[in-house]
């Protein structure tokens, strides 16, 4: 549970550092490259996989974290052109802005559904829960520390 914190103060430290306006992306980057360590280390931690299991878990989790990774990328995408446009929000902008999060959900969401029917397929179900609670949980924490950091839309004046 310990790891769990790490995510959010990773986040803090990416968020402060994206304030700056000449932030370097190398650095982003390397906090992109540690949270999937973090993720990665926290399901390890919580997932008791016998030798079969490792066998099978593992390459199907890198695939799921594949297929994810776009869909996160999109995410931050979003949010940076949010705050480009955050003091000229029109209303083409911002319901350009609300039906790609909206997409990204969905995205999001069928992917969820296409691994975790893979992976019933091949592993046990309470495993395969666990791992969907860890993966939920971490993106709670991470949605929560994003979303706290980005300021509501203004109110015009």
């Amino acid at each position: 549970m310990k790891k769990l914190l790490i995510i959010p103060m990773l986040l803090i430290a990416s968020y402060t550092f994206a304030q700056i306006e000449s932030f370097d992306t190398e650095y982003i980057e390397g906090i992109k490259k540690d949270l999937k360590g973090t993720f990665k280390e926290i399901v390890e931690d919580n997932l008791k996989l016998n030798e079969d299991q490792t066998k099978i878990f593992w390459p199907v989790y890198d695939e799921y974290m594949a297929a994810r990774s776009p869909i996160f990328e999109e995410r931050v995408k979003i949010t940076e052109d949010y705050m480009m446009n955050y003091y000229s929000l029109d209303d083409e902008t911002a319901k350009d802005l609300l039906n790609r999060s909206v997409q990204l959900n969905e995205n999001l969401l069928k992917v969820r559904k296409e691994y975790l029917d893979k992976m019933l397929e091949v592993l046990p179900a309470p495993l395969v829960g666990k791992f969907f609670q860890l993966d939920m949980r971490i993106s709670a924490l991470i949605d929560l520390v994003r979303m706290s950091s980005t300021p509501l839309v203004r109110e015009e004046d």
